[in-house]
């Protein structure tokens, strides 16, 4: 991200979201200019920008005297599983536990499937490098946070992941279905905390901090930028593979749903129909 003048970005993110002028209003972004006031630099100052056409996939604001301009920040989301194959009735030897669990939390059981594909791709043995285990690679702040102590067994890894899934969506009842569907996995994969830090850049900037497209996922792929994430609380994150992250599952998801049964294999209301 380079600037045309010696920045202090911090003093971006302090500016009032009232002071905000966008230009267009979505737009992912990678790199980041900014003309400073001449006093801040102590140089001459420096000329206006000179306008110019807003590029396809282009995003900037002006701001009480900086003009930032930001490039591809949310990068090249993935492409869609082949939503001409058919998915398979059953995904898993698990597919009963997920159904459970997921109606017991009000979730369809059809994201959590999804989830656990991204995560583990349904094998139970799956350990990560920082620590998450499991179907749904569970760590173990999150399995205190809904009371699982021993979460290493599947059932137990899918209940913690459930509860966990739960507690976020909560967190984010108030967004539009799709919108609180990623941010609670974008919360899922980086933890709420980084979340937090992306809603405050969101604030700052006037864009909305409860919608994804085009307002959450550039400000969650701004927080692998380092003149960005020295300045908020929780430091760094990899913002553009959460986006990739959130875009997959959402896609899967959206395959399963299609392809697979509200109710899942076992589910008594199910067994009923099949009986008849």
């Amino acid at each position: 991200m380079g600037f045309r003048r010696v920045v202090l970005l911090a003093a971006v993110l302090a500016l009032s979201a009232h002071a905000l002028a966008v230009l267009p209003q979505r737009a992912p972004a990678r790199a980041a200019t900014a003309a400073a006031p001449a006093e801040m630099a102590g140089l001459a100052p420096a000329p206006a920008p000179v306008p110019h056409a807003v590029r396809p996939g282009h995003w900037s604001v002006v701001v009480d005297g900086w003009y930032i301009e930001l490039d591809g920040v949310a990068g090249v989301h993935s492409a869609a599983p082949d939503t001409a194959a058919t998915v398979p009735s059953l995904l898993s030897p698990y597919d009963r536990l997920i159904g459970k669990y997921a109606e017991e939390a009000g979730l369809d059981w059809r994201l959590v499937a999804a989830v656990i594909y991204e995560e583990s791709h349904f094998e139970p043995d799956s350990v990560s490098d920082a620590g998450a285990v499991g179907l749904m690679q569970v760590r173990p702040i999150a399995a205190r946070e809904v009371g699982e102590l021993n979460f290493q067994e599947p059932e137990a890894n899918i209940r913690a992941g459930v509860h966990y899934l739960q507690r976020l969506e909560r967190e984010y009842e108030s967004a539009g279905d799709r919108h609180r569907q990623a941010l609670m996995l974008a919360a899922y994969n980086m933890g709420i905390a980084h979340v937090q830090d992306a809603q405050a850049l969101a604030r700052r900037f006037g864009y909305d901090p409860l919608r994804w497209d085009g307002a959450m996922d550039v400000m969650v792929s701004l927080l692998e930028e380092p003149q960005v994430y020295a300045n908020l609380p929780n430091g760094f994150a990899r913002g553009r593979s959460v986006v990739d992250y959130v875009d997959r599952v959402l896609r899967r998801y959206a395959a399963y749903r299609r392809d697979l049964p509200a109710l899942p294999p076992g589910h008594p209301l199910q067994t009923a129909d099949a009986a008849r």
